[in-house]
């Protein structure tokens, strides 16, 4: 067994063991990871496993990135970010809530479905739902090529009253910038489509998975600078020379230009911060009165879909729900796309206004005064350390996820959801993470230039 099979096969035994923390340095390490999401953990994680000095820095006030489950917001766990743990028989958090029950209580997301066809609860809509995505899937099992789905959709699926309704059930993606191959070839290898849930969250499993490791918080890096021996990471919080950093920010981040690089990276780096973009997903959870829960028989973590107004939209205004979250009384409802881009323009109060006035219609014009104790939206796109929720590839771009995680020049080094061959989700992430230290601690070539 080579020594990155092994590696990997340890993986779960080294989380379970602790982090040393003498390997730790605030000064001089030999290497600087840049953000403290699933990514930056793991590879600090495994960089002080392998001796290496090294200091991880967050912009942040926590860890956890875009995984982090607050218990603050409505007395309750609620995961701001990540919440289902995919790919569930090959997931490592999977592995680690198993072998630690006492803290975690891990189960199968296996909720029915409420289909609402105006007031009324519509097993025809159900039915319809349930046909669509059959149909939509063949469809996407057959493009082999990185080019946009709605092009391949003929009309007679279009023309279905429920298509607007299942677009955002089928890909959370508009269609329009949504390709098969991106999501085949970089995403659903060795895919298994049960997930995993649970109650005390996404957030927390991370956090404990990673406690051991130790970050600089409320640190922002502002410039990357490689023109010499080594580099330089130029912080509000003063400059930090290392030789050689892992950067694991969001896409999004990078393309906003918020880390400036000195000298330039190739041009082809910059290409694909374009090109691999970050999609519009905002999460408006209410805490609802259980009055309402037993008045429509919604039961722990059941799935909500109203129908819309079929006008063949590239990005349908609607909204899906996830009711009852993990037992509580806390729902979620989901705005994605370029309409969630247009809705967040208008602000918070517009967003939640949607929300209620879909909902009102679905169950009564009083719903709000009713039922409604307490509301929160989580908006990653205004995030000015995230700027978006979870990566895609524009059409006919996929192969410059390829490009977006080669290293530069033996010094920089790329990781974080973007760069992982399970894009999107949080193990991805942190596979990702420990395979990028992998090649610093043991000098594997991957260099672009």
């Amino acid at each position: 067994m080579d020594r990155r099979k092994f590696l990997k096969s340890s993986l779960y035994s080294i989380a379970l063991a602790g982090i040393p923390t003498f390997s730790y340095s605030t000064t001089n390490p030999d290497v600087v990871v840049i953000g403290a999401g699933a990514s930056g953990l793991a590879a600090t994680a495994r960089l002080m496993q392998e001796g290496k000095s090294v200091i991880c820095i967050e912009a942040m006030n926590r860890i956890g990135g875009r995984c982090y489950t607050d218990n603050s917001i409505f007395g309750v766990p609620y995961d701001l970010g990540g919440h289902w743990l995919h790919n569930y028989p090959n997931n490592q958090f999977v592995k680690y809530a198993k072998a630690n029950k006492k803290e975690f209580k891990l189960y199968s997301d296996n909720a029915s479905s409420h289909v609402y066809d105006g007031t009324r609860k519509s097993d025809e809509g159900k039915k319809a739902l349930k046909q669509l995505l059959k149909k939509l899937k063949k469809i996407e099992d057959q493009i082999s090529m990185d080019v946009p789905i709605i092009d391949f959709i003929p009309d007679e699926i279009q023309n279905n009253s429920w298509f607007d309704t299942v677009q955002k059930r089928f890909k959370t993606r508009d269609l329009n910038v949504y390709t098969p191959y991106d999501h085949m070839v970089n995403y659903e290898s060795g895919w298994s489509s049960k997930n995993g849930l649970l109650k005390e969250g996404y957030g927390t499993l991370l956090a404990h998975y990673r406690k051991g490791v130790p970050v600089k918080l409320n640190t922002i890096a502002s410039e990357i600078k490689w023109d010499g021996k080594g580099i330089k990471v130029v912080t509000n919080k003063g400059t930090i020379s290392a030789n050689k950093c892992i950067v694991t920010v969001s896409v999004g981040v990078l393309k906003a230009g918020k880390i400036k690089f000195t000298p330039k990276l190739p041009s082809r780096k910059y290409a694909a911060f374009e090109n691999i973009t970050m999609n519009a997903y905002l999460r408006i959870a209410l805490q609802l009165d259980e009055r309402f829960y037993k008045k429509y028989g919604f039961k722990k973590d059941s799935y909500f879909y109203r129908k819309v107004k079929n006008e063949k939209s590239i990005s349908p205004r609607t909204f899906s729900g996830y009711m009852k979250v993990g037992g509580t009384n806390v729902s979620w409802f989901h705005v994605k796309g370029q309409f969630a881009r247009d809705l967040d323009k208008e602000g918070n109060q517009a967003t939640l206004d949607f929300i209620l006035n879909g909902l009102k219609s679905n169950f009564g014009s009083d719903f709000g005064g009713k039922y409604v104790l307490k509301s929160h939206i989580t908006d990653w796109i205004h995030n000015p350390f995230t700027l978006g929720a979870y990566s895609g590839a524009m059409p006919g771009k996929a192969s410059h996820r390829n490009i977006l995680k080669k290293s530069v020049g033996d010094r920089i080094y790329f990781a974080g959801e973007a760069t992982s061959g399970q894009f999107q989700t949080v193990h991805g992430a942190d596979t990702r993470g420990e395979r990028v230290a992998e090649d610093v601690a043991f000098n594997q070539n991957n260099w672009s230039v």
